[in-house]
C-alpha cells in the first residue's frame, strides 16, 4: 500500500513541484568548468536492488575518471545496503531519514555535479536541480526533463548501458563491460558461508529464487512448475545434487508451501536458505554454487554480478534491457509476443494478463540445468 502511496505523491505532487521549481536549474549560469574540474558529485539511486546493482559499471568508471574528488550517494531504506561495502562513495544518505533530508535540502547547490540514475521519479528530478549546479538525468516524463541541465534520452538497450550513458556530458568514453561488478563482502562473511557448504562439498549445487518482487506478481513462473523442476532435477542427478531456496523473510511463506509438496524422498535435498545470510553473505553463497535460477527479480542480478552461471524466468519484461549481465554468458528463458509491458523510463507498469511467464515449461529449463 507505502508503494502504492509513493507512487501518487510522485506522480502528482512532484510532478507540480517540477514546474514550479525547474528553473533552479539555471544557477549559477556558467556551469561549464563544474564538468571539467568537479570538486564533489552526487549519485542518485532511491529503488530497486537489482537496478542498484546494474548501476555498479557506471559508477565504477566515474569514480576511475575522478579519483580524488569526493562522491556521495543518495539511496534509500530500499537499497543502500547494496552499496555498504562498495569503495565508490566517501558519504551515503537515506532519502527516508529525515536528519540526511534536512542536510541536504539545507545545502542548496551543494555539488557540482548531480546524477540522477532513477528512471522516472519526478521527486529525484527536483532533488537534482536543487542540489547540484549541473544535473543529468534521464528524460521521457516531461516535468523530468525540464529540471535536468543535461537531458539524457532513455533507449531500448540493456539497463548497464542506459546508466553508462549517462556519464557522455562528462566528456568520460565509457566502456562497455563484459561483467559486472562483484558485491564487495569482507572475510567475516565467508566464514559461516563456508561452514555450512561443507557438508554439500562434493555436490552440484544449485540455488532456486521461486518468488517476485512485491509489485510484480505476474513475474512469478507457477509453484507447481518449481516443484516438478526440483522433482527432475533431483530424479536425474540424484545424490549428486543438492538445491537450495533462497531468500529473505518475505520469502518465507513461499518457500515452506513449496517445500511442503514435495515428496518425502525429495525434501532432504531441497534446503531452505530463509533467513540463513545476511546480504553478504548470500553473496558469497552464489559465488560459491554452480548455478542460479530464478523468477524476474533483483537476486539474479546479484548472482550474475558474482560471476555465477544463471537462468532467468521471464514475463512481462523484456531480457535485452532486464536480463542478467552479460546477455551472452547467461541464460534468459522468455516465450511472448513482444509486447512491451513495462516502461520504466515513463513510470508505467502494465499487469501481463496473458501470463506470458507460464509459457515457459518445466522441459524447457530442465534442459539448460
Amino acid at each position: 500500500m507505502w508503494i502504492k502511496l509513493l507512487r501518487y505523491l510522485d506522480q502528482y505532487l512532484f510532478w507540480f513541484l517540477n514546474y514550479l521549481f525547474f528553473w533552479l536549474k539555471y544557477i549559477p549560469f556558467n556551469k561549464s568548468k563544474y564538468l571539467k574540474q568537479p570538486k564533489k558529485i552526487l549519485v542518485i539511486r532511491v529503488w530497486a536492488l537489482g537496478s542498484s546493482l546494474l548501476t555498479f559499471p557506471m559508477i565504477k568508471q566515474l569514480k576511475d575518471s575522478f579519483p580524488n574528488i569526493e562522491i556521495d550517494l543518495l539511496a534509500s531504506n530500499r537499497n543502500q545496503i547494496v552499496f555498504k561495502n562498495q569503495w565508490y562513495f566517501s558519504k551515503i544518505y537515506n532519502l527516508f531519514n529525515w536528519k540526511d533530508l534536512l542536510k541536504l535540502i539545507f545545502n542548496f547547490k551543494k555539488y557540482d555535479i548531480v546524477i540522477d540514475t532513477e528512471e522516472y521519479f519526478r521527486i529525484t528530478a527536483l532533488l537534482s536541480c536543487w542540489l547540484g549546479k549541473v544535473s543529468i538525468g534521464f528524460v521521457e516524463i516531461p516535468s523530468r526533463k525540464l529540471c535536468y541541465k543535461y537531458p539524457i534520452k532513455y533507449e531500448w538497450k540493456h539497463q548497464v548501458v542506459e546508466y553508462l550513458k549517462l556519464l557522455t556530458p562528462l566528456w568520460i568514453k565509457y566502456q562497455i563491460p563484459k561483467k559486472l561488478e562483484p558485491l564487495k563482502y569482507l572475510e567475516k562473511d565467508k566464514a559461516k558461508v563456508d561452514e555450512f557448504l561443507k557438508q554439500y562439498e562434493w555436490k552440484y549445487k544449485i540455488c532456486m529464487h521461486t518468488v517476485w518482487a512485491e509489485t510484480a506478481p505476474d513475474r512469478f513462473w507457477p509453484i507447481q512448475n518449481w516443484k516438478s523442476l526440483i522433482e527432475k532435477t533431483i530424479d536425474k542427478y540424484w545424490e549428486k545434487v543438492v538445491i537450495f531456496i533462497s531468500w529473505t523473510k518475505f520469502e518465507e511463506k513461499q518457500v515452506n508451501q513449496l517445500i511442503k509438496m514435495l515428496n518425502k524422498k525429495y525434501r532432504k535435498q531441497v534446503i531452505s536458505l530463509v533467513n540463513k545470510f545476511n546480504l553478504f553473505e548470500f553473496a558469497y553463497f552464489l559465488e560459491k554454487i554452480d548455478v542460479m535460477i530464478s523468477n524476474d527479480t533483483w537476486p539474479m542480478h546479484l548472482a550474475a554480478a558474482m560471476w555465477t552461471k544463471t537462468i532467468w524466468l521471464f514475463g512481462p519484461n523484456l531480457p535485452e534491457r532486464f536480463g542478467a549481465w552479460p546477455l551472452d554468458k547467461n541464460i534468459n528463458i522468455y516465450k511472448w509476443n513482444w509486447k512491451v509491458y513495462i516502461k520504466v523510463m515513463e513510470g508505467k507498469f502494465e499487469e501481463d494478463k496473458e501470463k506470458n511467464i507460464e509459457k515457459i515449461k518445466v522441459e524447457d529449463v530442465f534442459k539448460i540445468v
